[in-house]
């Protein structure tokens, strides 16, 4: 499986995880070879959804989770812009989350 269809794949599984989750308005950010990822207060994210009228920004990752600083800029910029912000990580068919509200 080459990286484009491992891509699919896996935001096929984060957005499942989304809508099971009772998020909704879910959005997956166009990726090409000049724009990856959408920046907010110095992370970046794949895409965007709400839950119970709330803004959330994701991050999708295959079989990485956040490192520890990482985890402290999402509480940080998740505490100070009122944001909800998630970290997926993919691995086979099971879905980690990390949220930060």
């Amino acid at each position: 499986m080459n990286t484009r269809e491992r891509m699919y794949e896996t935001n096929g599984k984060a957005r499942k995880w989304l809508k099971e989750n009772k998020f909704v308005d879910v959005h997956l950010f166009p990726h090409n070879r000049f724009c990856k990822d959408v920046h907010f207060q110095g992370l970046s994210f794949d895409g965007c959804a709400s839950l119970e009228k709330r803004f959330v920004l994701f991050q999708i990752k295959t079989n990485e989770k956040p490192s520890k600083k990482i985890q402290e800029q999402m509480i940080i910029a998740s505490k100070e812009s009122s944001v909800v912000m998630i970290w997926m990580s993919i691995v086979k068919s099971q879905v980690q989350v990390w949220q930060y509200f």
